[in-house]
């Protein structure tokens, strides 16, 4: 453990542990252990653990789950948020399934970008990684937004070695003509899937793209999170790299995870974690909720130097 050396001004909020889909990397097989309706935090405290929080530096928002969309009333959610507390963006990451028929409310409440996981552009591999045969409706919504300039879209893609690192060149191509970003992943295992794949370094990614496009552009301008941004020459898009496993970002992280059924972490492989949700339906008072907050972001895990899973979990559970 040791202190953060940056602000921590970023929350991932999950809204539930439920999802349309089953990614081979991201849920168990057969896992039906959802969480009820009762243990989940409601938008009321969600809002109220922002609002404290805020007081903390917390300024961006990322709504995430499981699926966020299987959230009912999401947009009223995202309203509150915008209108009740202090953020200078709300984001959200998706599967993209339920998304192009509740979009425009979800905008209209105040949700400022999307992400969407696509981790392949073929639909029977699709199929594969996740279960179901979905691949035109997400390509189709990721389509529109593009065309229709709707709002700002990035496409994450989590490289499976042999499943699909085959379209690493494909990705990158689809960045020429369309004004998105797309970011590469590092594979990051839980130790809670029966399957596991060889990690591909974001540099070997980034290796094989400059022999075919040639050497990659930094871009200037650098987001929020941990992606290291690049773009193709003449290319209206970006590439993204995210280095779970390879690169030493975590000493600059700037992130506290929410998940759905109330807990605050400091990072996804640190066991320690404050229940908000307990802490609000017992009454307890604001400064003290403050306090171990506090003791929370100074204790912050310290991955650049530790490195170490501390315990095992789902990550549609910790909200990715």
């Amino acid at each position: 453990m040791g202190k953060s050396d940056t602000m921590v001004n970023y929350l991932r909020i999950s809204v539930t542990d439920r999802c349309n889909l089953r990614c081979i990397y991201c849920m168990p097989y057969g896992k039906n252990n959802f969480l009820p309706a009762r243990e989940i935090l409601t938008f009321e405290e969600i809002v109220k653990t922002v609002m404290i929080l805020n007081r903390k530096g917390i300024e961006y928002i990322r709504i995430t789950g499981g699926e966020p969309l299987m959230r009912r009333n999401l947009e009223v959610l995202i309203k509150k948020l915008k209108e009740e507390t202090s953020q200078k963006e709300i984001s959200m990451t998706t599967n993209g399934i339920l998304l192009d028929g509740k979009l425009s409310q979800l905008m209209e409440a105040g949700l400022d970008r999307v992400n969407i996981s696509l981790n392949t552009f073929k639909r029977n591999r699709y199929e594969q990684l996740t279960g179901l045969d979905k691949f035109e409706e997400v390509f189709s919504t990721v389509k529109r937004i593009l065309s229709e300039s709707v709002i700002p879209l990035k496409i994450n893609i989590v490289l499976l070695k042999g499943i699909n690192d085959d379209e690493i060149e494909d990705f990158a191509d689809f960045t020429i003509n369309n004004k998105v970003c797309v970011r590469f992943i590092e594979y990051f295992s839980t130790d809670n899937s029966k399957l596991h794949f060889e990690l591909i370094s974001g540099s070997l990614v980034k290796e094989k793209i400059e022999k075919k496009f040639g050497e990659l552009i930094p871009c200037e301008v650098r987001g929020n999170g941990p992606a290291i941004n690049y773009r193709i020459n003449n290319a209206q898009g970006q590439i993204g790299f995210i280095n779970t496993v390879t690169g030493n970002f975590c000493r600059s992280c700037n992130r506290l995870r929410l998940t759905a059924e109330g807990k605050i972490y400091p990072c996804l492989l640190s066991p320690r974690s404050i229940d908000v949700k307990n802490m609000l339906r017992n009454g307890i008072k604001e400064e003290k909720i403050k306090m171990y907050m506090d003791n929370l972001i100074f204790e912050k895990h310290n991955y650049s130097k530790k490195r170490v899973r501390e315990h095992e979990f789902v990550m549609s559970d910790m909200g990715g």
